[in-house]
C-alpha cells in the first residue's frame, strides 16, 4: 500500500514541478525583489522593513494563488484523462489518492517556501526569515487543502479556484468585515437585512479559519513570540486539516465514475 501510494505521488508531483513551473517561480522572485528596492526608495521612515514586508507578503499571495492553480489543474487532469475510472479497476484505494495528493502538497508548499526563507533572511535575520517560511507554509498547506476539496468536490478548474481564492480573501478579511458590520449596527440595528447579513457573516465566520492565524508582516516592525504565534497556527492547520480532509474523503467516496 505504501508503495503505491509512493508511486502516485511521484507520479503527481512530476505533472507539476518542471521547467516551465521553475521559469515562473524565477519570475515571481525577482519581481518581488525589484519591486521591494523600488518600495524602498520611496518609503521615508523604516524603509527597510516596509521594503521587506512589501516583498513577504508579496511572495506569500503570489505562492498562495501558484499553489491553488497548480494543484487544482493536476487533478482536473486526471478528470479529463480518466484517472479516475483507471483507478477503480487497479488495486488502489482513493484513501491512498487522498494521501498522495496531501503528500504532493507537503512537498510542493515546502519547495516554495525555501527560496522565500533565503530570500528574507538576506534582508533580515535567521529567526525572522524562519518563522516567515513556517508560517507561510502552514498557511500553504491550510489553503492548499482547500483547493484539492473544492477541485474533487466541484470538478471543473476555473471553478474550484475561484471558490478557494473567494475563501481564503474572506477569511484574510474577517475582521475588517467583523469591524465593518459592528460600527454599523448601532444604525442599522432595527434593519431585518441587516441582521441576516450578520448572521449569514457570523455563521460563515465560524467555519472560516482566523486570520490571526495566518503568518503576521508585524514581526518585520518590531519584537515578537514567534513560538507562540507559530503554536497558534500550527494548532489551527492540524484542526482544519481534520475536518477538511473528513468532508473530502466523504465526498470522494460518494462519487461514481463510470
Amino acid at each position: 500500500m505504501i508503495g503505491q501510494t509512493i508511486a502516485l505521488f511521484r507520479y503527481q508531483l512530476l505533472g507539476i514541478i518542471n521547467t516551465r513551473i521553475s521559469i515562473l517561480l524565477c519570475l515571481i522572485f525577482t519581481v518581488a525583489f525589484i519591486g521591494s528596492q523600488f518600495i524602498a526608495e520611496l518609503a521615508i521612515l523604516n524603509s527597510d522593513a516596509i521594503a521587506l514586508a512589501s516583498m513577504a507578503d508579496f511572495l506569500r499571495y503570489s505562492l498562495v494563488i501558484f499553489l491553488v492553480i497548480s494543484l487544482s489543474f493536476q487533478v482536473s487532469q486526471d478528470y479529463e484523462s480518466g484517472q479516475f475510472e483507471r483507478l477503480l479497476v487497479m488495486p488502489l484505494t482513493r484513501v491512498q489518492y487522498v494521501i498522495a495528493q496531501f503528500i504532493v502538497l507537503l512537498v510542493l508548499a515546502f519547495v516554495l517556501i525555501l527560496p522565500l526563507f533565503l530570500l528574507v533572511m538576506l534582508f533580515s535575520d535567521f529567526s525572522v526569515a524562519l518563522y516567515w517560511a513556517a508560517a507561510t507554509f502552514l498557511e500553504l498547506l491550510l489553503v492548499g487543502q482547500f483547493a484539492l476539496l473544492a477541485i474533487i468536490s466541484l470538478e471543473k478548474l476555473p471553478l474550484s479556484v475561484i471558490f478557494t481564492i473567494a475563501i481564503y480573501l474572506l477569511s484574510k478579511s474577517t475582521s475588517l468585515i467583523q469591524l465593518v458590520l459592528s460600527r454599523s449596527t448601532p444604525f442599522y440595528d432595527e434593519e431585518s437585512g441587516f441582521q441576516f447579513v450578520l448572521f449569514v457573516f457570523t455563521t460563515i465566520s465560524y467555519v472560516l479559519p482566523d486570520a490571526s492565524y495566518f503568518a503576521q508582516n508585524n514581526i518585520f516592525f518590531g519584537s515578537a513570540s514567534y513560538v507562540e504565534l507559530l503554536t497558534g497556527q500550527f494548532v489551527s492547520v492540524v484542526l482544519y486539516s481534520a475536518f477538511i480532509q473528513s468532508i473530502l474523503l466523504v465526498d470522494f467516496y460518494r462519487k461514481e465514475f463510470n
